[in-house]
């Protein structure tokens, strides 16, 4: 298995062996963390990029909290390595959140096969800050082969950094160099002025 990374923007880096110590031979490639806008979806989010996606990612929203108690604003995230050839590579992987908010959803990658997920709070204050999943989406549904969460905030506003990447030893972010960010901002009204014919929000 080869987790891969090279240059989109400047989160993500481009290696010939095993520097961060997870026991993955990196190769010559590209990762990316992006916002879903989950078109179509109850929680669409209609001022993310419509065409938000690994090759176009939206990475950076404004949205407003969740009504208390629920997940009705809820921030869908989709990642995935790419090797050099163009194909997509499977974990494992670890989501980490840091600043306000919380993970509020880490699925399993292929429901009641060998692949599993674990969300966990790593700092005591009783809000889930690690999704670590052992591979990619295997379920033939839509998404197949991408590493899907959910970000949710319902009282704090103010940001929240979501990072992404490989980890083979579930210890998140700090100890990995192939990684991929994105950053939340929740509010409690969205009063930007919107542009005629423009649905992005930045």
């Amino acid at each position: 298995m080869a987790i891969t990374g090279d240059g989109l923007g400047s989160d993500s880096g481009s290696y010939d062996r095993d520097r961060d110590g997870d026991r993955i031979r990196e190769s010559r490639g590209r990762a990316s963390l992006y916002i879903d806008p989950d078109t179509g979806a109850a929680t669409a989010n209609p001022d993310v990029n419509a065409n938000s996606s690994f090759f176009n990612p939206d990475q950076s929203h404004d949205q407003r909290l969740s009504t208390a108690g629920t997940t009705d604003r809820i921030v869908h995230n989709d990642a995935c390595f790419l090797d050099y050839r163009g194909n997509k590579v499977d974990g494992p992987t670890s989501l980490q959140s840091l600043g306000v908010g919380c993970i509020s959803t880490c699925p399993d990658p292929d429901d009641a096969g060998p692949n599993y997920a674990v969300l966990s709070d790593t700092n005591g204050d009783r809000r889930n800050d690690l999704c670590f999943q052992s591979g990619y989406q295997q379920t033939g549904k839509a998404g197949d082969l991408e590493f899907h969460a959910r970000m949710n905030s319902t009282t704090t506003t103010g940001q929240q950094t979501v990072i992404w990447c490989s980890d083979a030893n579930m210890h998140g972010s700090n100890d990995e160099r192939h990684a991929s960010t994105i950053q939340i901002n929740w509010t409690r009204l969205l009063t930007r002025p919107v542009s005629i014919g423009s649905s992005r929000s930045r």
